[in-house]
């Protein structure tokens, strides 16, 4: 019986801290996406590879742990995991990221500025050729 007892309360345990996991998981996705432009359909797109990740991670720990019977108590832990989790680490974690913003995005121009210079080198480059091959054509 006490064994019993040990597994549920050794899935509860491992269910709160995937709860977290998960939680610490969309946190980076978020601080990801303040980081760096992201248009509609990709986020859109990270949301869905999360949600499939989030499904998947579940139902691969209560089938390991749980021999995949599902119990309240299992998602009462996931659910208190992300609580916690968002309450508490979270909010730091964030204002921190928030702290940080602004010298990302001066290292970022910093970082840029010679792959932004090459491509303006290209594409006006590729423009003059094109003038050029008009030109050409036009003048025969």
């Amino acid at each position: 019986m006490a064994d019993l007892i040990y597994d549920e309360v050794q899935l509860f345990a491992i269910c709160f801290l995937l709860g977290m996991c998960l939680a610490f998981i969309y946190d980076v996705i978020r601080v990801v996406r303040r980081l760096f432009k992201h248009w509609d359909w990709m986020v859109d797109l990270e949301d869905l590879l999360y949600w499939i990740f989030t499904g998947w991670s579940v139902f691969k720990t209560l089938f390991v742990f749980n021999r995949g019977a599902l119990r309240g108590y299992a998602f009462f832990g996931l659910f208190i995991g992300v609580l916690l989790y968002s309450l508490t680490v979270s909010r730091l974690f964030l204002f921190f990221v928030e702290k940080m913003l602004p010298c990302w995005n001066k290292g970022k121009v910093i970082l840029l500025k010679p792959f932004v210079f090459m491509v303006n080198f290209v594409r006006k480059t590729l423009k003059n050729i094109a003038y050029q091959v008009k030109m050409a054509i036009r003048g025969r």
